[in-house]
């Protein structure tokens, strides 16, 4: 049986990509319960790292098929400036307009509306001028440490290009997870909100930021 790989993104992964970001947005599962237009939110999670720093992007994959991906931006400036301008703008245009329109169905109005009224007011205190991280896992495949083989092979990049730290942000519910699954392996949780993005369908969850130490983790790894 061939082993999982993990290696750097390639232009020829960008679909299955796009697919696993879809089949995970929702807390780990399908985004569409709650949103039904994939194409948008791959765009708006997946199209700044792909196309702009492909190369701070890795992948798991066997016989072909991509089981997680770690993406990457080293470089915060410049992911403001092109994210949120010509990436989140436009976007968040497009859909304004569809739901105006009723274009989009009521589930789906409903999650613009949250992500628009609520989404920065929810949003955790993020460490400035810091590299970023979004990280997924295929369902059946996690809990086998690839997400862990996936974020150790970008900071292994990372420290070798002089990044000091980085920082993820995700969503934490309360009944599902323990803050010591992050802490143990060296994160620091910077902040934690409380979110209603996702609507009624979770309670007690939150938008939490961790961050890493990169220079501690290369001195831990070296012990």
């Amino acid at each position: 049986m061939e082993e999982i790989v993990i290696r750097r993104y390639h232009p020829r992964d960008r679909e299955q990509v796009r697919i696993l970001c879809c089949e995970t947005g929702f807390l780990g599962n399908p985004i569409d319960d709650i949103f039904e237009d994939r194409a948008w939110f791959a765009d708006l999670n997946t199209n700044y790292y792909l196309q702009y720093e492909p190369r701070s992007c890795f992948v798991a994959e066997k016989n072909g098929s991509i089981l997680g991906y770690v993406l990457c931006s080293r470089h915060p400036l410049r992911f403001a400036l092109i994210f949120y301008l010509f990436i989140a703008f436009p976007l968040f245009t497009k859909a304004l307009f569809k739901c105006l329109t009723r274009r989009y169905s009521a589930k789906s109005r409903k999650f613009i509306y949250r992500l628009i009224t609520r989404g920065s007011l929810e949003r955790p205190k993020r460490p400035r001028a810091t590299a970023h991280l979004h990280l997924n896992v295929k369902e059946g495949f996690r809990g086998m440490g690839l997400g862990r083989r996936l974020v150790e092979t970008l900071f292994d990049y990372l420290v070798k290009e002089g990044v000091r730290g980085i920082y993820g942000e995700l969503t934490f519910v309360e009944s599902r997870q323990s803050e010591q699954i992050y802490t143990k392996h060296g994160f620091l949780i910077y902040d934690k909100r409380p979110t209603s993005i996702w609507g009624k369908l979770e309670r007690k969850t939150y938008l939490m930021c961790i961050k890493m130490d990169l220079r501690n983790w290369a001195k831990r790894k070296e012990k």
